[in-house]
């Protein structure tokens, strides 16, 4: 029989396990909030819950991957109300090999449970419960936690896109009248309120593709409690320019980008909006970026994709984003857009974000060494630095201009598909680098910024072209 002193000194024992616990998993959630070295804003999305085989997972340890965005499907986990049912078993899978690789889940918590909400012969909005939805993120954030994974939750996927517009009404951009969009605000309220009572160091992500629609929700009442806001910047070009233009007239009132439309000003421009608004810094995440390759209309070369992948990490990363997840990790049911088809080829822009995260490992952004922070055509120069005072510079032309580096000294240099390139000797020491639409990666004494020149067209780097 134990006695009551060893009871107490049991109970006293549990509490301290348990707040130490506590503070392990806090700590945890919140090294979401510290985007650190280039490759902790790695992210990938992936497809096993729909349908992609499990033995693909690997591919994310090789891609450097630090976080993966995955569904958690409201009714597979309701199934009736209030009975929440265990993560799917893919699900769990998934996370077991995410916890052994230090892999973070961006849990994307869809919008509709019809299985456990039917909706009325009045078309009511049951299956969108807002109460609802916050008791489902507050269950799915304490299955998730069980799991001991790094995790954020994103409030749904686009839902400007989802059935609440057809349903409730309004514009597709959110312009007031809106009833739909208010419908996401309080929908989005509901599952911060009941997570942060629960854990107060939890992420959560409000969501839609759109710069412009952030704006809307944080006029429309959007709770300063929310940690970040994730868009999908997809453009039909170049990752250095955003979609939209500066004075666009359903954006307006706001203003989303500069004139010059450059990615890095919507990034600048939403963060700025929401400090005014809401009295603190949001996060800015990107749940999905990428571009069409070999597929129908719109689409671009394999190779214009992996051109294009490196490029965009990078202008977020600078821009302090504080993850980018590619879309996607397979093609499944979305057309040509995975890193691999649905007959495992891999293409070429695997290898490009490969070559990138083991590059950069290690590695933080220090300053742009070339252009304007927003440079949209022309030359960008970005210089990382890592311990021991080691540096890598990463450069790429963005314009049919042609330009190039003039370098001195010793080092190596690297194309985006891992081949060493072999700088042009211009004579006395001297050598260049032609810049073309490819990212390179220079190290050693190239990576040095005050032994770099750089040359507009050089003559005689095109001469010995």
């Amino acid at each position: 029989m134990i006695k009551p002193k060893s009871l107490r000194s049991i109970r006293r024992l549990l509490v301290w396990m348990l707040i130490v616990l506590s503070d392990v998993r806090s700590a945890a959630i919140a090294r979401a909030a510290d985007p650190g070295d280039f490759n902790e804003s790695a992210c990938l999305v992936v497809k096993f819950v729909q349908g992609q085989p499990e033995r693909d997972m690997p591919m994310l340890h090789d891609l450097g991957v630090h976080w993966a965005r995955e569904l958690v499907r409201w009714h597979e986990f309701e199934p009736q109300p209030g009975n929440y049912a265990e993560l799917s078993p893919v699900l769990k899978r998934q996370l077991a090999y995410y916890r052994s690789h230090d892999i973070g889940l961006i849990a994307l918590l869809t919008l509709d449970n019809p299985v456990a909400y039917p909706p009325g012969l009045d078309g009511s909005l049951r299956a969108f419960d807002a109460k609802a939805y916050g008791r489902f993120a507050h269950a799915a954030a304490e299955a998730l936690s069980r799991e001991g994974v790094r995790f954020v939750l994103e409030i749904g996927n686009e839902p400007h896109n989802s059935a609440l517009l057809p349903r409730l009404g309004g514009q597709w951009n959110g312009s007031p009248p809106s009833p739909w969009l208010q419908h996401y605000v309080a929908m989005a309220n509901a599952a911060v309120a009941t997570v942060k009572q629960w854990n107060p160091a939890i992420k959560l992500l409000a969501q839609d593709d759109m710069w412009l629609l952030h704006y809307r929700f944080i006029d429309a009442g959007l709770t300063p409690e929310i940690d970040g806001l994730s868009v999908h910047p997809y453009v039909m070009g170049m990752p250095e320019r955003a979609a939209v233009a500066h004075d666009t007239d359903w954006a307006r009132p706001y203003q989303l980008v500069d004139p010059d439309r450059a990615f890095g000003s919507a990034v600048r421009r939403l963060k700025a909006y929401g400090r005014q608004k809401l009295g603190r810094d949001l996060e800015i995440w990107i749940t999905e970026w990428g571009w069409p390759a070999d597929g129908t209309s719109p689409a671009f070369t394999s190779r214009e994709v992996a051109n294009f992948l490196p490029r965009a990490f990078l202008l977020a990363n600078e821009a302090g984003v504080q993850a980018t997840c590619w879309f996607s990790s397979q093609d499944n049911a979305d057309g040509p857009m995975g890193l691999t088809t649905n007959f495992g080829r891999r293409r070429l822009a695997y290898d490009s974000y490969r070559i990138m995260t083991k590059q950069l490992a290690g590695m933080h952004f220090e300053r742009r060494i070339s252009g304007p922070t927003d440079r949209v055509l022309g030359v960008h120069v970005l210089r990382y630095s890592g311990d021991g005072g080691f540096a890598r510079t990463v450069a790429w032309n963005s314009s049919a201009e042609p330009a190039s580096l003039r370098l001195t000294g010793e080092g190596t240099a690297m194309n985006a598909e891992g081949d060493e390139l072999k700088p042009i000797v211009l004579g006395e020491g001297a050598a260049c680098v032609p810049l073309g639409p490819g990212v390179i990666y220079l190290s050693g004494g190239w990576a040095d910024s005050s032994r770099q020149t750089l040359s507009q067209g050089d003559p005689e780097c095109r001469a010995a072209r």
